[in-house]
């Protein structure tokens, strides 16, 4: 049982730098056309890796044996976690969440108040994208320089003396995991490239959003357990025309898992690069709309060109204060204030989009959005940081959010360490890590 590859597309890279296209969706030139019908599921390739879950149970790097899908108890989580899991139970019992909702049952949710670069020998590994540092005791990139004194536009504190740190609020995993024909468990990927984690990482959620992956096998458990990895599941509008009610079954299974924080990616994308009919479009994320909120999952929200449309449909079933995550957003300040006044605990998420000058409508949306309405992310695999030369990494990874936090501070005129803090309580508030 291998690693499912796939054929990378020569259009499918969004690390250029200044590229106007750098505005665009990230995962645009990287969505596969499928042929499926039903529940069935094609044979053509796919830009999500399948893992078997042998492939993580028999790593000696995988010690995690507190979940099981089959338990007939609550599972309980490691030690370390505990505080957080006896908040978030008080809330939400995550095990218990039921999985008998088809798409025949109604749901009402009326609209009140709800309280990379280190090199390895592994020959499972693309060397391309890496080049080779781990030999020497340096680290690629010379994080020192965040902490040099420049009056108000860099940071004066030296980062390795926080106490404080980031969680990368979304990434792919399973995609850049296949960009990279790797195998291995999270933890193995931040030694191989460690060169490019921070001390100051401390986690990522991985959004996965094609339900059918879901539905092969339970490789995304063993991503999970990671003490630094959590989960978000959902249906991307790309592949809302294969929603089915087994595929929504799968979604809510997965949601039962105890590091399952938040439901999506989900949305509208009305973009020539989308070929799913907006009615379906519509019919799709209301569905996921009325079951998260059902759950009390917060929310996770893709949106591009739809956004009046995206608007009148959370006003109709999203409570006003449910919590809520606008991810990746690229476009100006006035299309994302009416759903920072409407929903007063959104969050916006921004990538290192921020890093590109190109990138002036994002950049001066995040001067504008209050410090306490943001939240850090790297949409890995996309979004090279402008900072990370190509010739060192291909691809983003979750290590690399941290030249984002930078850029945030640059452009609001504020310390890093404020800006770390800010972020890392943000992201406490919406999902609870």
């Amino acid at each position: 049982q291998r690693v499912v590859l796939v054929q990378e597309q020569s259009d499918s890279d969004w690390s250029d730098v200044e590229e106007q296209s750098l505005t665009k969706f990230s995962q645009d030139d990287s969505i596969p056309s499928y042929s499926f019908e039903g529940s069935e599921f094609s044979s053509l390739k796919t830009d999500y890796v399948t893992y078997p879950a042998p492939l993580y149970s028999s790593s000696p790097w995988c010690s995690y044996s507190w979940y099981s899908p089959n338990a007939p108890q609550k599972p309980q989580p490691p030690s370390w976690m505990s505080s957080t899991w006896n908040q978030t139970t008080s809330t939400g019992n995550y095990s218990d969440i039921p999985v008998e909702f088809t798409a025949s049952t109604p749901l009402s949710a009326p609209r009140t108040s709800t309280g990379c670069c280190g090199h390895s020998s592994s020959p499972s590994l693309n060397d391309s994208w890496c080049t080779s540092h781990k030999q020497s005791s340096r680290r690629t990139f010379d994080f020192s320089q965040f902490g040099e004194t420049v009056t108000n536009k860099e940071t004066d504190v030296p980062l390795r003396q926080f106490d404080g740190g980031y969680i990368d609020t979304h990434c792919h995993l399973d995609m850049l995991y296949s960009k990279l024909a790797f195998q291995g468990t999270f933890a193995r990927f931040r030694r191989l490239y460690d060169t490019t984690f921070s001390p100051e990482f401390q986690g990522c959620i991985a959004d996965f959003c094609d339900p059918r992956t879901l539905m092969r096998d339970t490789w995304w458990e063993d991503l999970l357990k990671d003490d630094l990895v959590w989960g978000a599941f959902g249906c991307h509008p790309h592949f809302a025309r294969y929603y089915t009610e087994a595929q929504e079954r799968a979604i809510l299974q997965a949601l039962r898992h105890p590091k399952a924080v938040a439901f999506g990616e989900m949305g509208l994308d009305y973009s020539h690069k989308c070929t799913t009919d907006i009615s379906k479009q519509h019919k799709v994320f209301e569905r996921q709309l009325q079951l998260a909120v059902a759950l009390k999952k917060p929310l996770v929200i893709h949106c591009r060109d739809a956004d009046k449309d995206l608007l009148d449909i959370m006003r109709k079933i999203v409570p006003k204060d449910y919590k809520i995550h606008r991810h990746c957003f690229t476009d100006r300040y006035d299309v994302i204030e009416p759903f920072l006044e409407e929903f007063p605990n959104l969050m916006v998420g921004f990538t290192a989009l921020l890093t590109y000058s190109s990138a002036s409508a994002a950049r001066d949306a995040a001067r504008k959005i209050p410090i306490e309405r943001i939240i850090v992310e790297t949409d890995a695999p996309y979004f090279l940081p402008r900072q990370v030369p190509k010739s060192t990494c291909q691809y983003s990874h979750p290590g690399l959010a941290l030249h984002t936090v930078k850029e945030i501070s640059w452009l609001k005129h504020m310390k890093l360490s404020s800006v770390l803090a800010a972020l890392r309580q943000n992201t406490s508030t919406i999902y609870g890590l």
